[in-house]
């Protein structure tokens, strides 16, 4: 993305994507009609005062896509991810295991590969109808072995969530 690509993409950015927006903030805003940073570019900074208080110089800011944080693009990579996205949704209990385990694969040839081993896995599964959840479990110590991150797929609630298109998996 370049920085000419910036305004367009934030304005269609949900309120809840934004850095440092979290979900209460999040609630407050959809509950005064802020959706997407296009609303809340049309909204004053007084407007945002009244309601946010001292976020006011935060929230106006990045609804028009500045974002003065240092960008460091030789910094060490601390998580791996996997994201498929498939031609339908899948029903299939059989499907849904071999996709999850496919992502858990990718993931753990990063973090051999890297000597990288985490405690945290993230699954994230968007619907057709853009509707999307995230399962994420920690654990007491880290996953260093392939089986640990397999156990963990394979006792995901996969079998249990509805149908699902798109896939992330994250260590």
């Amino acid at each position: 993305m370049t920085p000419e690509m910036g305004p367009a993409w934030v304005k269609t950015l949900p309120v809840g994507r934004f850095h440092g927006v979290g979900p209460v903030t999040t609630k407050r805003m959809q509950a005064l009609g802020i959706q997407t940073g296009a609303d809340l570019r049309a909204k004053s900074p007084a407007f945002l005062q009244a309601h946010f208080g001292s976020t006011v110089a935060w929230c106006h800011a990045i609804a028009r896509g500045e974002d003065d944080r240092p960008v460091d693009p030789d910094r060490t990579r601390s998580s791996s991810g996997s994201a498929t996205t498939f031609d339908c949704d899948l029903v299939d209990p059989a499907g849904i295991e071999a996709g999850v385990l496919q992502m858990a694969d990718d993931v753990w040839a990063w973090c051999e590969k890297a000597q990288a081993f985490g405690r945290t896995v993230t699954v994230k599964v968007k619907f057709g109808e853009f509707r999307q959840i995230t399962r994420s479990r920690t654990l007491a110590a880290a996953i260093t072995e392939h089986a640990q991150l397999l156990q963990g797929a394979s006792t995901w609630p996969g079998r249990s969530t509805p149908p699902g298109r798109a896939s992330d998996w994250s260590a």
